[in-house]
């Protein structure tokens, strides 16, 4: 497998070039009142990372995820708000 973390990374910093004026000081496009586990730019980046990969289900993504990669993202979302 690709060195998932590697690639996040990249499009991360992409995101901030791209989106830095469009987002708050927590790198959120809304305001959220409870702090989220990911900010917005972290899940552009990975969604960006998955169709980078070649990764067609977000299922297979979040598997991989959490089998193969559990100390990488200890901050991942739950799925169902991805």
């Amino acid at each position: 497998m690709h060195n998932i973390r590697t690639n996040f990374s990249k499009f991360y910093g992409i995101c901030k070039e791209l989106f830095g004026k469009d987002v708050d000081s927590r790198k959120n496009f809304q305001f959220y009142p409870v702090k989220p586990k990911m900010n917005d730019l972290e899940v552009v980046s990975l969604a960006c990372c998955e169709e980078a990969l070649g990764i067609d289900s977000e299922n297979l993504l979040w598997s991989k995820l959490k089998k193969d990669y559990p100390g990488l993202f200890p901050n991942l979302i739950d799925r169902s708000r991805f």
